[in-house]
């Protein structure tokens, strides 16, 4: 069995137990560090009395009714905005029967090319801190044309800040892609996550943010090496969730509207 499918596997255990326990590790693997567990905070407590303040926490609001609107900068479509709107908890299609996810819906009108672009994205917040994305379908002027799957579940964002740092965590994924026309590519991307700073301000057309959590994505190639133009950094905000995003394409928070 090779490093990468020994990497993928041990991710595979951590990513499905959506209702496990546990913090994330420090280190650059899925499994503990010698220094002990010190990543992301544990479980959620079940016995809260005040749950609706979930939203105001987390990095990534999942709750329904929730918008978020972004000015894009793209070197290939253009300058254009993108909507994103929280539609709720549904069953996940083509998966096992009462798998369910939180369906996201993002629209965007790229001008330059007259392409009115939709991805219909299924995530879910893990107990453990990190956002997994479970199935996603994109469409093209209201045609289907890919839809994607990973397994594991990928790794979409966190929804929560490291007690400490450094913090990093590694992600390799199967990945299966059907086309419009049924055709179907295999790939087996390896991901890596670092929380690069905490309370970090960042400036967006939304307003000024002084404790936004800085995250960077490196995608890697086959010799583990960072694939050049596949980086990408992120901000993300306590109740807010993304604002600002760099690295492939520029997105910047215009407006936002985040359900309780």
């Amino acid at each position: 069995m090779t490093r990468r499918w020994v990497v993928a596997l041990a991710a595979g255990w951590l990513l499905m137990g959506c209702g496990g326990g546990g913090s994330l590790p420090n280190g650059d693997g899925p499994g503990p560090s010698p220094g002990g567990d010190v990543g992301l905070p544990g479980d959620k407590d079940p016995n809260d009395n005040n749950p609706d303040d979930t939203a105001s926490k987390t990095l990534w609001p999942l709750t329904t009714g929730s918008v978020w609107v972004y000015d894009i900068q793209d070197p290939v479509h253009g300058n254009f905005q993108k909507r994103v709107t929280v539609q709720g908890p549904r069953e996940v299609p083509g998966a096992p029967a009462g798998t369910t996810g939180v369906l996201v819906h993002s629209r965007q009108d790229r001008v330059a090319t007259g392409i009115l672009y939709e991805e219909y994205s299924w995530q879910l917040e893990q107990s453990n801190g990190l956002v997994v994305r479970l199935r996603e379908e994109d469409h093209r002027d209201g045609v289907q044309v890919r839809t994607t799957t990973w397994s594991p579940s990928t790794v979409k964002s966190l929804s929560r800040a490291p007690g400490s740092l450094p913090w990093s965590f590694t992600s390799a994924v199967q990945e299966l892609t059907v086309m419009g026309d049924g055709s179907q590519e295999d790939s087996d991307p390896t991901y890596t996550w670092r929380v690069l700073e905490v309370n970090a301000t960042v400036q967006t057309r939304a307003g000024t943010f002084t404790n936004a959590v800085k995250v960077r994505r490196d995608k890697l190639n086959d010799a583990g090496e960072v694939k050049e133009g596949k980086e990408r950094t992120y901000w993300l905000v306590p109740g807010v969730g993304k604002v600002r995003e760099e690295g492939e394409r520029t997105e910047d928070l215009a407006t936002y509207d985040v359900k309780k």
